[in-house]
């Protein structure tokens, strides 16, 4: 029997939730879609945002914004994506801190449109926040 890890899941246009899952990679990659990849975009925390490794070329839809430290937009993640934490050597069950933490840090959905000049406009659903346009 695999044991069940707990990953802090966002999906296009929802908010994250909760989810407990057979740690197994047949399972994890489930959860995205496809071909996992991992990435560690915050420095000092113990957390990987697991995405499918191809989804922006697969076509799905846009997710969530991933920014820097002065909050500027860097790269968007395609496809749902999973938060976990990290072992020594793997995949681990998600802090109940850290799901506190990224639960409240991709709350809101968010949309995004291309304008007739390429741009890309980024809308989070928060109330009162204003579009963005981010490239």
């Amino acid at each position: 029997m695999a044991e069940k890890i707990r990953v802090l899941l966002v999906e296009p246009m929802e908010k994250p939730k909760l989810v407990t899952v057979d740690h197994e990679l047949k399972n994890l990659q489930k959860l995205v879609g496809g071909y996992i990849q991992a990435l560690y975009p915050w420095n000092g925390i113990q957390a990987a945002l697991v995405c499918d490794d191809e989804g922006k070329f697969k076509g799905y839809p846009a997710n969530r914004v991933l920014t820097d430290e002065n909050g500027e937009p860097y790269d968007v993640v395609c496809g749902s994506f999973f938060i976990c934490g990290l072992s020594r050597d793997d995949f681990a069950s998600i802090t109940d801190e850290h799901a506190v933490l990224f639960t409240d840090l991709f709350r809101w959905p968010e949309m995004f449109m291309r304008t007739m000049d390429g741009h890309v406009v980024w809308i989070r659903m928060k109330p009162g926040e204003q579009p963005k346009v981010i490239i």
